[in-house]
């Protein structure tokens, strides 16, 4: 039988994860961008 409480907290938990790491990702790429495309 699969558990499909448990799968739904893992995806839950995985998207919470990715909510807070997107965005610090993003920002370390676009000071990569700056410091390396700037004069």
């Amino acid at each position: 039988m699969v558990n499909t409480r448990t799968d739904a907290e893992l995806l839950a938990a995985v998207q919470n994860a990715l909510q807070t790491l997107l965005p610090q990702i993003r920002a370390e790429i676009r000071e990569e961008f700056r410091t390396s495309s700037g004069p």
